[in-house]
């Protein structure tokens, strides 16, 4: 009977209890729940840097990240130096009355040829871009130029002898600009603005007009992605003028050339 009872009691001992390995190992099932577990931390893991790493990749099939794509720049501050070129104005008789019987008449004294020098000019604009490829720019220019007038053939046989004055010029435009893309870029333009002359006393100042067209090359000095070097540029440009009224123009109109080169900052 006891021996019955106690094999009985080792029945139940035996099945409540788990079975141990041998060796004193942990019991089966929480070896299986636990690597269970680490598992699913392992998985959740690899998903969670998968999504965060899938950005990066989105718009790029080979696996590389894309660089930023520059913004746009909406204003460009240049200053600019260049030659002003020389305008000629014509060549006149002065004339005297003659004495003529029965009739009077005319006699040339002396011929004189008139002549705005070229000179330097300095110049800065401000350029605000209002469409794509469409950029407006104002513009302030100063020079120095020599207002020349040769006298010859002198009735009584006087030297020729040329009479300056230097004058004081100075413009404010606007203009419109069509610009290419690239590092190395055209463009060409058109405008017209405000023409103010003073003699070299500074006792006569007069006003009058300029328009102008003309084309002219951008070379950026970096990739537009090089932060400040990326926005400056060098630029070089030749223009077409007509300038109307002032001192040097009252009557007529004059037409030159200029070349401006420069640099360029874009914001």
């Amino acid at each position: 009977m006891s021996g019955k009872r106690e094999s009985g009691v080792g029945s139940r001992e035996s099945v409540g209890r788990p079975q141990l390995a041998v060796g004193g190992a942990s019991p089966a099932f929480p070896t299986r729940r636990v690597s269970t577990r680490l598992a699913r931390g392992v998985v959740g893991t690899c998903l969670g840097l998968a999504l965060c790493a899938a950005p990066a990749y989105a718009q790029d099939p080979g696996g590389t990240a894309m660089a930023p794509t520059p913004r746009a720049s909406r204003v460009e501050l240049s200053a600019l130096g260049g030659l002003f070129g020389s305008i000629e104005l014509g060549s006149r008789d002065a004339l005297m009355l003659t004495n003529s019987v029965p009739t009077s008449g005319q006699t040339a004294l002396f011929a004189t040829t008139t002549t705005q020098r070229s000179a330097p000019l300095v110049e800065g604009r401000v350029g605000v871009r209002v469409w794509r490829a469409v950029w407006v720019e104002g513009a302030a220019s100063y020079a120095r130029p020599d207002f020349a007038v040769a006298i010859s053939a002198d009735t009584e046989g006087a030297p020729d002898v040329t009479a300056t004055s230097r004058l004081t010029q100075a413009t404010a435009d606007v203009s419109v600009h069509y610009r290419w893309e690239g590092r190395l870029a055209p463009y060409v333009f058109g405008g017209g603005g405000y023409l103010r002359q003073l003699d070299e006393p500074r006792t006569t100042a007069e006003n009058g007009w300029t328009y102008f067209g003309g084309a002219g090359l951008r070379w950026r000095l970096a990739p537009a992605s090089r932060g400040f070097m990326g926005r400056l540029s060098i630029r070089g440009e030749a223009r077409l003028l007509m300038l109307q009224g002032a001192i040097a123009f009252p009557d007529d109109r004059g037409t030159t050339v200029s070349v401006l080169g420069g640099l360029s900052l874009t914001l």
